[in-house]
């Protein structure tokens, strides 16, 4: 029996790390041959050139799309889709894939999932039904959902979207958040560890974790005004600030730059680390006092580590939020007020026992388990979906909780 092939496409640092314990279980699968295809800032000197850290852990690179833009403007954005829409189409008519996997709501896949829809290749989609109104990656994300043919979600209420999208329920799978697997299952550094690795002292200092994103559907030159407001409320406090690459979006370009001038201006107060890695970044997590930004892993991984989190701005509006969230505007007034107000003894005791309602760290094994079970021999049955039409309330329909 011929193995099915399996692709799995990677747009950045973020969704690798992600998608890492997935990789690893399909690569460990008899039933399923991977390639992995790689894109976005993974190519990018600018992003750090991520496609080393693949390499580093062993995962054979099957194939590259080149589609960063030069620039990070709407037109230049626009360019790049197109660019790698030819890039995705050659690959596919090389590769031809049984299955194609992609995660979350980047404008890459765009490319790549069209490329797929044309080529006849059934798409699974992992994290969709989520909303971010502050981005243009709702309308991406749910553009997916329509061109998938199977859903893997991480909770009840983003099965049920999906479902009030015309999606068949026995095609939509709750599996958990995959970004949990990977703190069940990676050694996460000591403070000491931690100190060599990032040159931040983690074991006499209080440390905060930040990681600010454009908000795509804000104007272009709004992201400056609000990485100063961020920066300049950090800057009022006895804390010091280790800071991550902002996304390949647009303005992000000057996100980036208004870092690294705020960096060499006051380098006790700010260290910036363009690729922490899921170990670096994870095991921070765990060692900060508090997280600040507007990234989904401060939504969804960071109640594992009961860490407070102030979520700045739209950028993660409609996401359901654990309790160690804590919303503010963009504002240094109140960014300041909402860090005073999480990292009091009062709210650190409120969320001392919560529980991560995003998941358990299993999800990898449920989307395999879902997988196996799937006869990509003959993937034409997948393609042909239709329109599932409500005839009940979604509070009615039995999930596909898989265990």
């Amino acid at each position: 029996m011929s193995k099915s092939i399996i692709t799995i496409v990677t747009t950045g640092r973020a969704d690798y790390g992600l998608l890492y314990p997935l990789i690893n279980k399909i690569i460990g699968n008899d039933n399923f041959d991977l390639r992995l295809i790689v894109t976005g800032t993974h190519l990018s000197t600018l992003h750090g050139k991520t496609i080393k850290l693949i390499e580093k852990d062993g995962v054979k690179v099957a194939g590259k799309v080149e589609m960063i833009a030069k620039e990070d403007t709407e037109n230049a954005i626009c360019s790049s889709i197109s660019t790698g829409l030819l890039g995705f189409s050659k690959l596919f008519n090389k590769i031809t894939p049984d299955l194609l996997i992609v995660l979350g709501d980047r404008y890459e896949l765009w490319s790549a999932c069209m490329a797929a829809v044309i080529h006849k290749i059934p798409i699974a989609h992992i994290h969709g039904g989520e909303v971010t109104i502050g981005l243009i990656d709702d309308p991406i994300r749910h553009s997916i959902t329509k061109m998938a043919a199977f859903h893997f979600v991480s909770i009840d209420v983003y099965a049920k979207r999906i479902i009030q999208m015309g999606e068949a329920p026995n095609r939509v799978f709750v599996v958990g958040a995959i970004g949990l697997d990977n703190i069940k299952n990676i050694p996460l550094m000591n403070r000491e560890e931690l100190h060599k690795f990032t040159g931040v002292d983690f074991t006499k200092k209080k440390i905060v974790l930040m990681t600010y994103h454009p908000v795509t559907l804000e104007d272009y030159d709004s992201a400056e005004q609000q990485i100063q407001e961020v920066l300049n409320a950090l800057i009022k406090t006895d804390l010091q600030t280790l800071i991550t690459m902002p996304n390949a979006d647009t303005s992000g370009v000057m996100i980036y730059k208004k870092i690294k001038q705020y960096v060499k201006q006051y380098p006790y107060k700010f260290k910036l680390i363009k690729n922490l890695g899921q170990k670096g970044y994870l095991s921070a997590m765990q060692h900060a006092c508090l997280m600040v930004g507007n990234s989904s892993s401060g939504i969804i991984e960071s109640a594992s580590f009961k860490l407070p989190v102030v979520n700045i701005g739209d950028r993660q509006s409609g996401r359901f939020k654990p309790s160690n969230i804590v919303d503010c505007i963009c504002s240094q007034d109140a960014i300041l007020k909402a860090i005073n107000h999480v990292l009091s003894k009062t709210f650190y005791q409120s969320i001392a026992q919560l529980e991560n309602p995003y998941g358990d760290g299993n999800t990898s094994g449920r989307i395999v388990k879902v997988l196996e079970a799937m006869d990509l021999s003959k993937k034409e049955q997948y393609l042909k979906k239709g329109f599932y039409d409500l005839k009940q309330d979604l509070d009615k329909i039995n999930l596909q909780r898989v265990t």
